[in-house]
Protein backbone atom coordinates (compact mmCIF):
# COMPACT_ATOMS: atom_id res chain seq x y z
CA UNK A 1 0.00 0.00 0.00
CA UNK A 2 2.72 2.48 0.87
CA UNK A 3 4.33 2.08 -2.64
CA UNK A 4 1.50 2.23 -4.53
CA UNK A 5 0.97 5.85 -2.58
CA UNK A 6 4.66 7.17 -2.67
CA UNK A 7 4.24 6.54 -7.06
CA UNK A 8 1.13 8.50 -7.40
CA UNK A 9 2.89 10.75 -4.90
CA UNK A 10 6.05 10.97 -7.58
CA UNK A 11 3.83 10.86 -10.34
CA UNK A 12 1.87 14.23 -9.04
CA UNK A 13 4.51 16.05 -7.76
CA UNK A 14 7.06 15.14 -10.36
CA UNK A 15 7.31 19.25 -11.91
CA UNK A 16 7.94 20.01 -8.46
CA UNK A 17 10.93 17.48 -8.10
CA UNK A 18 12.31 18.35 -10.72
CA UNK A 19 12.72 22.22 -9.14
CA UNK A 20 13.76 21.37 -6.21
CA UNK A 21 16.59 19.09 -8.49
CA UNK A 22 20.05 19.79 -7.19
CA UNK A 23 21.98 18.79 -10.07
CA UNK A 24 23.59 21.73 -11.91
CA UNK A 25 24.72 18.91 -15.16
CA UNK A 26 23.42 15.98 -15.19
CA UNK A 27 23.74 12.74 -17.89
CA UNK A 28 22.20 9.38 -17.53
CA UNK A 29 25.26 8.48 -15.54
CA UNK A 30 25.99 11.41 -13.46
CA UNK A 31 25.16 14.43 -11.71
CA UNK A 32 26.59 17.10 -10.69
CA UNK A 33 25.47 18.72 -7.69
CA UNK A 34 26.64 21.52 -4.69
CA UNK A 35 30.41 21.91 -3.82
CA UNK A 36 31.58 19.93 -6.75
CA UNK A 37 30.25 16.52 -5.57
CA UNK A 38 29.32 14.09 -8.35
CA UNK A 39 26.91 11.02 -8.66
CA UNK A 40 28.60 8.53 -10.98
CA UNK A 41 26.98 5.14 -11.86
CA UNK A 42 29.33 4.85 -14.67
CA UNK A 43 31.35 2.28 -12.89
CA UNK A 44 27.53 0.28 -11.95
CA UNK A 45 26.46 0.13 -15.73
CA UNK A 46 27.68 -1.99 -18.33
CA UNK A 47 28.02 -1.12 -21.91
CA UNK A 48 26.21 -2.57 -24.20
CA UNK A 49 24.09 -5.21 -21.91
CA UNK A 50 22.53 -5.19 -18.43
CA UNK A 51 24.21 -5.42 -15.34
CA UNK A 52 21.34 -6.60 -13.62
CA UNK A 53 19.93 -9.04 -15.73
CA UNK A 54 16.50 -10.67 -15.34
CA UNK A 55 15.99 -10.07 -11.90
CA UNK A 56 12.94 -12.04 -10.17
CA UNK A 57 11.38 -10.12 -7.30
CA UNK A 58 11.47 -11.45 -4.09
CA UNK A 59 8.34 -12.75 -2.50
CA UNK A 60 6.38 -12.59 -5.66
CA UNK A 61 4.21 -15.11 -7.40
CA UNK A 62 4.83 -13.03 -10.39
CA UNK A 63 6.81 -14.74 -13.11
CA UNK A 64 8.06 -11.14 -14.40
CA UNK A 65 11.74 -11.09 -15.25
CA UNK A 66 13.55 -7.42 -15.15
CA UNK A 67 16.23 -6.30 -16.12
CA UNK A 68 18.09 -2.78 -15.62
CA UNK A 69 21.61 -0.87 -16.32
CA UNK A 70 22.44 1.95 -15.35
CA UNK A 71 24.43 4.63 -17.22
CA UNK A 72 24.09 2.88 -20.56
CA UNK A 73 21.52 1.73 -22.74
CA UNK A 74 20.79 -1.57 -23.82
CA UNK A 75 18.88 -3.67 -26.15
CA UNK A 76 17.09 -7.26 -25.99
CA UNK A 77 19.37 -10.00 -27.39
CA UNK A 78 16.15 -12.03 -27.93
CA UNK A 79 15.20 -11.63 -31.28
CA UNK A 80 12.24 -13.63 -30.96
CA UNK A 81 10.45 -12.22 -27.82
CA UNK A 82 7.30 -10.17 -28.71
CA UNK A 83 6.24 -6.89 -27.64
CA UNK A 84 3.38 -6.29 -26.08
CA UNK A 85 0.29 -4.35 -27.51
CA UNK A 86 0.83 -0.95 -26.15
CA UNK A 87 4.41 -1.25 -25.27
CA UNK A 88 7.98 -0.23 -26.43
CA UNK A 89 10.11 -2.36 -27.54
CA UNK A 90 13.21 -3.17 -25.45
CA UNK A 91 15.78 -1.01 -27.20
CA UNK A 92 17.90 1.99 -26.26
CA UNK A 93 16.51 0.92 -22.40
CA UNK A 94 17.41 1.40 -19.18
CA UNK A 95 15.13 -1.52 -17.76
CA UNK A 96 13.08 -3.62 -19.64
CA UNK A 97 10.24 -6.43 -18.36
CA UNK A 98 10.31 -10.15 -19.91
CA UNK A 99 7.54 -12.12 -19.42
CA UNK A 100 6.31 -16.01 -20.72
CA UNK A 101 4.35 -16.45 -23.83
CA UNK A 102 0.36 -16.34 -23.17
CA UNK A 103 0.37 -19.96 -23.78
CA UNK A 104 2.79 -23.01 -23.38
CA UNK A 105 5.02 -22.99 -26.23
CA UNK A 106 4.37 -19.51 -27.69
CA UNK A 107 7.23 -16.59 -27.56
CA UNK A 108 8.52 -14.59 -24.58
CA UNK A 109 6.97 -11.18 -24.03
CA UNK A 110 9.27 -8.32 -23.39
CA UNK A 111 9.25 -4.83 -23.51
CA UNK A 112 11.10 -1.43 -21.79
CA UNK A 113 9.98 0.00 -18.42
CA UNK A 114 12.29 2.97 -18.94
CA UNK A 115 14.44 4.81 -21.78
CA UNK A 116 17.93 5.83 -21.02
CA UNK A 117 17.92 9.28 -22.46
CA UNK A 118 14.91 10.35 -20.25
CA UNK A 119 17.12 10.08 -17.35
CA UNK A 120 16.50 12.45 -14.61
CA UNK A 121 18.11 12.69 -11.50
CA UNK A 122 15.81 14.41 -8.65
CA UNK A 123 16.19 14.76 -4.60
CA UNK A 124 14.29 15.78 -1.76
CA UNK A 125 17.27 16.14 0.10
CA UNK A 126 21.32 16.07 -0.25
CA UNK A 127 21.03 13.00 0.59
CA UNK A 128 18.29 11.54 -1.17
CA UNK A 129 18.32 10.58 -5.12
CA UNK A 130 16.53 8.43 -7.07
CA UNK A 131 16.88 8.42 -10.90
CA UNK A 132 13.57 8.93 -12.72
CA UNK A 133 12.92 7.47 -16.51
CA UNK A 134 9.86 6.93 -18.70
CA UNK A 135 8.90 6.04 -22.05
CA UNK A 136 8.79 9.25 -24.21
CA UNK A 137 5.21 8.86 -25.35
CA UNK A 138 1.58 9.28 -23.38
CA UNK A 139 0.63 7.41 -20.69
CA UNK A 140 1.44 6.34 -16.61
CA UNK A 141 4.42 4.14 -17.76
CA UNK A 142 7.80 4.76 -15.89
CA UNK A 143 10.22 3.61 -14.03
CA UNK A 144 11.90 5.07 -10.21
CA UNK A 145 15.49 3.85 -9.42
CA UNK A 146 15.65 4.78 -5.74
CA UNK A 147 19.65 5.54 -4.97
CA UNK A 148 20.61 4.15 -1.53
CA UNK A 149 23.69 4.38 0.09
CA UNK A 150 25.02 0.57 1.15
CA UNK A 151 28.79 0.40 1.96
CA UNK A 152 28.53 -3.37 2.69
CA UNK A 153 27.54 -4.04 -0.43
CA UNK A 154 29.36 -3.25 -3.80
CA UNK A 155 25.84 -3.61 -6.45
CA UNK A 156 22.57 -4.55 -5.32
CA UNK A 157 19.16 -4.47 -6.80
CA UNK A 158 15.72 -4.91 -5.66
CA UNK A 159 12.49 -4.57 -7.36
CA UNK A 160 10.00 -2.91 -5.22
CA UNK A 161 7.08 -2.44 -7.35
CA UNK A 162 6.08 -4.62 -9.96
CA UNK A 163 4.50 -3.66 -13.38
CA UNK A 164 0.58 -4.35 -13.04
CA UNK A 165 -2.47 -4.10 -15.61
CA UNK A 166 -3.75 -0.93 -13.96
CA UNK A 167 -0.39 0.23 -12.92
CA UNK A 168 2.77 0.96 -15.22
CA UNK A 169 5.00 2.20 -12.35
CA UNK A 170 7.51 0.25 -11.47
CA UNK A 171 9.59 1.15 -8.18
CA UNK A 172 13.18 -0.18 -8.18
CA UNK A 173 16.02 0.18 -5.52
CA UNK A 174 19.55 -0.04 -5.88
CA UNK A 175 21.77 -0.34 -2.93
CA UNK A 176 25.50 0.69 -3.53
CA UNK A 177 28.38 2.57 -2.47
CA UNK A 178 27.73 5.10 -4.95
CA UNK A 179 25.17 7.02 -3.21
CA UNK A 180 27.12 7.44 -0.21
CA UNK A 181 28.69 10.88 0.64
CA UNK A 182 30.87 12.55 -0.20
CA UNK A 183 29.99 10.07 -2.87
CA UNK A 184 33.58 8.75 -3.91
CA UNK A 185 32.22 6.62 -6.21
CA UNK A 186 32.64 8.11 -9.41
CA UNK A 187 34.27 6.63 -12.55
CA UNK A 188 38.32 6.80 -12.36
CA UNK A 189 39.33 10.56 -12.70
CA UNK A 190 42.53 10.78 -14.54
CA UNK A 191 44.67 12.74 -12.60
CA UNK A 192 45.79 16.26 -13.79
CA UNK A 193 49.26 15.38 -13.91
CA UNK A 194 48.43 12.53 -16.09
CA UNK A 195 47.65 14.41 -18.86
CA UNK A 196 50.50 16.42 -18.20
CA UNK A 197 53.69 15.97 -20.58
CA UNK A 198 56.73 14.40 -19.35
CA UNK A 199 59.82 15.59 -18.90
CA UNK A 200 61.49 13.40 -21.95
CA UNK A 201 58.61 14.86 -23.92
CA UNK A 202 59.16 18.43 -23.28
CA UNK A 203 62.91 18.32 -23.69
CA UNK A 204 62.42 16.90 -27.50
CA UNK A 205 59.50 19.72 -27.59
CA UNK A 206 62.00 22.05 -26.71
CA UNK A 207 64.68 20.32 -28.94
CA UNK A 208 63.21 20.77 -32.17
CA UNK A 209 61.29 23.74 -31.87
CA UNK A 210 64.66 25.14 -31.20
CA UNK A 211 66.10 23.03 -33.83
CA UNK A 212 63.77 24.32 -36.21
CA UNK A 213 63.57 27.66 -35.75
CA UNK A 214 68.07 27.40 -36.19
CA UNK A 215 67.04 26.27 -39.83
CA UNK A 216 64.11 28.56 -40.71
CA UNK A 217 66.27 31.55 -39.29
CA UNK A 218 69.41 30.61 -41.22
CA UNK A 219 67.46 30.09 -44.24
CA UNK A 220 66.20 33.56 -44.32
CA UNK A 221 69.32 34.83 -42.94
CA UNK A 222 71.12 32.96 -46.27
CA UNK A 223 68.84 34.02 -48.49
CA UNK A 224 68.85 37.82 -47.48
CA UNK A 225 72.83 37.32 -48.24
CA UNK A 226 71.96 36.60 -51.20
CA UNK A 227 72.57 32.81 -50.92
CA UNK A 228 71.06 30.18 -53.21
CA UNK A 229 70.07 26.41 -53.18
CA UNK A 230 72.14 24.20 -50.75
CA UNK A 231 73.91 27.34 -49.74
CA UNK A 232 70.42 28.29 -47.88
CA UNK A 233 71.14 25.40 -45.55
CA UNK A 234 72.84 27.03 -42.08
CA UNK A 235 76.32 26.03 -41.66
CA UNK A 236 76.00 23.58 -44.92
CA UNK A 237 79.73 22.09 -44.34
CA UNK A 238 78.84 20.64 -41.34
CA UNK A 239 75.55 18.95 -42.30
CA UNK A 240 77.23 17.65 -45.10
CA UNK A 241 80.04 15.64 -42.72
CA UNK A 242 77.89 14.97 -39.84
CA UNK A 243 76.84 11.61 -41.30
CA UNK A 244 80.32 10.49 -41.97
CA UNK A 245 81.75 11.64 -39.11
CA UNK A 246 78.58 9.34 -37.20
CA UNK A 247 79.67 6.48 -39.42
CA UNK A 248 83.22 6.89 -38.73
CA UNK A 249 82.28 6.64 -34.90
CA UNK A 250 81.08 3.53 -34.99
CA UNK A 251 83.33 1.82 -37.08
CA UNK A 252 85.89 3.12 -34.71
CA UNK A 253 84.39 2.19 -31.60
CA UNK A 254 82.99 -1.10 -32.63
CA UNK A 255 86.63 -1.95 -34.41
CA UNK A 256 87.95 -0.99 -30.51
CA UNK A 257 85.26 -3.35 -28.83
CA UNK A 258 86.60 -6.48 -31.27
CA UNK A 259 90.15 -6.74 -29.93
CA UNK A 260 91.09 -8.18 -26.87
CA UNK A 261 93.03 -5.35 -25.88
CA UNK A 262 90.97 -2.67 -26.62
CA UNK A 263 93.97 0.16 -25.71
CA UNK A 264 96.60 -1.36 -28.14
CA UNK A 265 93.63 -1.01 -31.52
CA UNK A 266 92.68 2.72 -30.25
CA UNK A 267 96.30 3.80 -29.66
CA UNK A 268 96.95 2.75 -33.44
CA UNK A 269 94.09 4.99 -34.80
CA UNK A 270 95.59 7.61 -32.48
CA UNK A 271 99.06 7.64 -34.03
CA UNK A 272 97.61 7.48 -37.32
CA UNK A 273 95.49 10.15 -36.72
CA UNK A 274 98.01 12.64 -35.47
CA UNK A 275 100.39 11.69 -38.05
CA UNK A 276 97.75 13.02 -40.41
CA UNK A 277 97.25 16.08 -38.18
CA UNK A 278 101.23 16.67 -39.05
CA UNK A 279 101.03 18.62 -42.36
CA UNK A 280 104.26 20.63 -42.01
CA UNK A 281 107.58 18.71 -42.94
CA UNK A 282 109.48 19.53 -39.42
CA UNK A 283 106.52 18.70 -37.37
CA UNK A 284 106.22 14.84 -39.46
CA UNK A 285 109.75 14.89 -39.07
CA UNK A 286 109.60 15.68 -35.20
CA UNK A 287 106.54 13.34 -34.84
CA UNK A 288 108.37 10.45 -36.86
CA UNK A 289 111.26 10.56 -34.53
CA UNK A 290 109.44 10.53 -31.51
CA UNK A 291 107.86 7.71 -32.61
CA UNK A 292 110.87 5.46 -33.74
CA UNK A 293 112.23 6.23 -30.65
CA UNK A 294 109.01 5.51 -28.74
CA UNK A 295 108.47 1.96 -30.31
CA UNK A 296 112.12 1.60 -29.60
CA UNK A 297 111.92 1.81 -25.94
CA UNK A 298 109.31 -0.77 -26.46
CA UNK A 299 111.25 -2.92 -27.93
CA UNK A 300 113.96 -2.51 -25.18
Amino acid sequence: MFLEIFSIFLILVRAAFSATAVCTFQTPCQCVFGAGQVIDLSTVGTPDHPRFYEILPENSTDSALYSYNPCYAFDSSDNYATVKEGNVPCKNAAACVRTPGKVTGDPPEEHAVGIQSTAIFQSDTDKSFHIFYDLQKKGLQNLTVILKCDNSTLHKLDINQLETPDNGNVIMTLHTKCACPPFSCASPTPDKSSHGLSTGSKLLIAFFTILLAYFLIGIVWNFCNGAHGMELIPNVDFWNELPKLIIEGVLFTCSCLEERDPMEKCSKYLIIEEELRCYSPHCREGYMGLRVVSVAENAA
